[in-house]
């Protein structure tokens, strides 16, 4: 058993297909939160659970691991504040206004910026087939999220949604390129401190639903397990698979698998939501799965 998980946790490609699994998951959870639970609810209470959860289970290290962090409080906030509460919120909210077809366009930009961002902060170094394989993963993200309809990304203009989704990758973005700096901490009493962080950034965010009479809470079985499983899966699981996959790979890498989450989008939008699969979608992974393998395996032996 210790063999298998020593093979499993540090096999960065199948713990990031994981990751990128369970953020598509809570694209569905998120469209069928709509009329549910608003948006700075649905943040805070995923962080309130998650939090209660890795304290419980990390109760025993938590406090050891404080003097690591006491000269990284303000990394701590940016990181759990903007990459998670900021990220999550403002997707929830540009979700309400714009196409979900907008919103996969949009988040297929996350691993250019990510990489732009390894190459102006970082110092990194690309080659021409690197850069090649992004494109191409990139094309095969819009394949699936315009339907091989043109015409779908030509009308990407004007929406405040759009541009609230697109701020809302940059969140992200310096999120995975913040990761650098973490100290040496391991990646679940990591996850409790981010986790900390971004409940007590959302704080403010449900006062002000509350003071502006938006607030929409929970109310039914339904909606309560929309909450569950967006708490432990996106926010506890794959956050940790994510973590570990830029621990492995490092984050320009593991920032070109955000690519797949559109894709399997809309492979559970056919299992969950009994939406037809196309034959656009089949193109579109072997087109991302293409990129994947430039990028990462002919572009590392140049």
């Amino acid at each position: 058993m210790n063999y298998f998980y020593k093979l499993f946790i540090n096999n960065a490609y199948l713990l990031l297909c994981l990751a990128m699994l369970g953020w598509a998951g809570n694209t569905i959870a998120g469209r069928l939160s709509t009329g549910e639970i608003s948006p700075n609810t649905i943040v805070f209470l995923r962080w309130l659970i998650v939090s209660i959860f890795l304290l419980l289970i990390q109760r025993k290290v938590i406090f050891k691991s404080i003097s690591k962090l006491r000269n990284k409080v303000i990394w701590l906030l940016l990181m759990g504040g903007l990459g998670w509460t900021g990220f999550n919120t403002l997707f929830y909210i540009a979700a309400q206004k714009t196409s979900a077809i907008n919103l996969g366009i949009i988040q297929g930009t996350m691993p250019a910026m990510i990489l732009v961002g390894t190459v102006l902060f970082f110092g990194a170094q690309v080659n021409f087939i690197q850069i090649f394989g992004l494109i191409i993963t990139f094309f095969g993200v819009v394949v699936v999220v315009s339907k091989g309809d043109l015409n779908t990304i030509l009308l990407l203009t004007g929406n405040t949604g759009d541009l609230i989704m697109f701020c809302s990758c940059f969140f992200y973005a310096g999120f995975t390129l913040g990761l650098k700096y973490k100290p040496e901490i391991d990646g679940l009493t990591m996850m409790t401190f981010f986790s900390l962080s971004a409940l007590l950034s959302s704080i403010p965010l449900l006062i002000f639903d509350i003071a502006n009479n938006t607030f929409q809470f929970p109310n039914n079985y339904f909606s309560w397990s929309i909450i569950i499983y967006i708490a432990f899966a996106p926010s506890f699981l794959a956050q940790v698979f994510f973590i570990r996959g830029v621990e492995l790979i490092g984050p320009s890498k593991a920032g070109l698998f955000i690519n797949l989450i559109p894709i399997f989008s809309a492979l559970l939008g056919v299992l969950i939501l009994s939406e037809q699969l196309k034959f656009f979608h089949l193109i579109s992974l072997i087109i991302v799965f293409i990129g994947i393998y430039l990028f990462m395996i002919l572009g590392e032996k140049n």
